[in-house]
């Protein structure tokens, strides 16, 4: 028995194959297959070239790859949030995929997945986006956040990417004052004069989801460098990611305390999210706990599943592989 996973983020994807046992075979990268950046016809290209890449990867025939696969994970970015977008998903998956058994489900779900083995808890995804996914004890799941990028999706990459734009330009207005942020944005964006920075971003960054987030690393060398404002970004945006647990709280039943635990790039920025995180979970009355397995693994974990593999010892091999990747 092999299974697929497939952790599709918003500015990445990673295939992976796992046997029955729960050892790895091949994990591969690609770029974001997302419905709302490709569309369907070149997402199940996409997914197609994918697949076949993975089993070449793995070493195994690539030609009718579905005798090569017993069940699949699929963790989507923005599923469950357009009716239209997950049925042409379940149109790409069912082309390619067959019958197979398979689970289609937000990306936040998976990430879950691997933070707790498919075990009770609430995992905070921050990355691009920002939302939780939680199951109680009774099996019951809920997520909270993930309302996209223009309007919500507080403390993600593209928050943080916005936050940079706005505090350069209080900083080059006087209403704030001048830290190390304000010469780094006019040195890497190449700006002439201050208002250059309103047609650099029209043209070349807000139209690509990604590009905004990526300006969140121009906001952590700021941060590092000793701006104040840079630092207190972060520091709320610690608070502001934390506020998706309440959410959980109040749809499940967590009575006897909720762990909880996170995954995504936001969260290696270290303390400064880490420490407001922390606090304003305990303050809730809940424990932060280290992630077991990073999202790609919970893929695996999830497909394997669907097939009655999750037997400890093979969830323990993929816990293992995932802290050695």
């Amino acid at each position: 028995m092999r299974v697929l996973g497939i952790d599709a983020g918003g500015t990445k994807t990673i295939f992976s194959l796992c046997s029955g046992e729960g050892e790895v075979l091949c994990t591969l990268n690609r770029p974001s297959i997302a419905m709302q950046r490709l569309g369907e016809d070149a997402q199940r290209e996409a997914l197609w070239e994918g697949l076949t890449a993975a089993l070449r990867e793995a070493g195994l025939p690539a030609g009718e790859p579905m005798r090569e696969i017993s069940a699949v994970c699929f963790g989507a970015p923005c599923w469950g949030e357009s009716e239209a977008d997950d049925e042409a998903m379940r149109r790409n998956m069912s082309r390619i995929f067959g019958d197979t058994p398979q689970l289609i489900c937000n990306d936040a779900q998976i990430a879950w997945a691997g933070s707790f083995a498919l075990q009770p808890g609430i995992n905070i995804l921050a990355g691009t986006g920002a939302m939780s996914f939680g199951m109680d004890v009774h099996g019951r799941m809920a997520r909270c956040g993930g309302w996209g990028e223009h309007f919500a999706d507080e403390g993600s990459g593209y928050w943080l990417g916005k936050r940079l734009l706005s505090l350069f330009c209080k900083e080059a207005d006087g209403r704030l004052p001048k830290g190390a942020l304000y010469p780094l944005v006019r040195e890497r964006l190449g700006l002439r004069i201050d208002f250059d920075i309103i047609d650099t971003v029209l043209r070349h960054y807000l139209p690509y989801r990604d590009k905004v987030a990526g300006l969140q690393l121009l906001l952590l060398e700021a941060a590092r460098q000793g701006d104040e404002n840079a630092v207190n970004s972060y520091r709320e945006a610690g608070r502001e990611i934390a506020l998706n647990v309440k959410g959980i709280l109040e749809r499940l039943d967590f009575s006897a305390g909720a762990k909880v635990s996170y995954s995504g790039g936001i969260f290696k920025v270290g303390a400064w999210v880490l420490d407001t995180f922390r606090d304003t979970l305990e303050a809730c009355g809940c424990t932060l706990v280290r992630p077991l397995a990073p999202p790609w693994i919970g893929a695996l974990m999830a497909a394997i599943q669907l097939v009655g593999g999750d037997a400890p010892p093979v969830l323990e091999r993929l816990i293992k592989a995932g802290k050695e990747e």
